[in-house]
């Protein structure tokens, strides 16, 4: 009998990390801490799974005010907005929501700053008004993709399964004493 309950409890501390493990942002532009010094119009973030339609983006400057976005899309694992206007300098908070393929909701939050030289956000703006249309941006997919840690809760990833151990641990002691104790 011993031999079963520990034979389950090893499967079960091997099996439980797999089964609560979710995917996490895999790369964003910017990316989490980044200076750009180039003037921002659009944000993309690449998760590691599919990402569903009901998942959203939010974007907010350093008084917390909401920043309007423009176009938002999503593409399989990936997710893009535009701004409506050329994020001004300052610093800038990327809360994302998502539901990956497994079902699950996932969130996590990063930050970057925008530090544009005076002349450059005044010549762009100048010549957005000018022609009425943007000017063409670097496409974001062909930059070089780095992994990065992405804060997803704040509860770190052991406490969960260790509650569950805890908790079989428990149960099972207590079943034993008492199917022993009715002897």
């Amino acid at each position: 009998m011993i031999k079963k309950v520990s034979l389950l409890l090893l499967l079960f501390i091997l099996f439980s990390k797999q089964a609560l493990a979710h995917t996490s942002l895999e790369d964003s532009t910017p990316k989490d801490g980044e200076v750009m010094t180039e003037p921002v119009r659009e944000l993309t973030l690449i998760f590691g799974t599919k990402v569903e339609q009901n998942s959203r983006i939010s974007v907010s400057n350093s008084n917390g005010e909401p920043v309007k976005l423009g176009n938002f899309v999503i593409e399989e694992e990936e997710m893009w907005a535009t701004f409506l206007q050329p994020l001004k300098n300052g610093n800038y908070k990327v809360d994302w929501e998502i539901i990956g393929a497994d079902g699950h909701p996932i969130e996590g939050k990063f930050s970057f700053s925008v530090v544009v030289p005076n002349d450059k956000a005044t010549v762009e703006s100048k010549s957005e008004t000018e022609e009425g249309e943007p000017k063409q941006v670097e496409d974001s997919k062909s930059s070089n993709k780095t992994k990065q840690e992405v804060q997803q809760s704040n509860v770190p990833s052991y406490i969960i399964p260790s509650i569950i151990v805890v908790l079989f641990v428990v149960v099972t002691g207590s079943s034993l004493w008492l199917l022993r104790r009715k002897k």
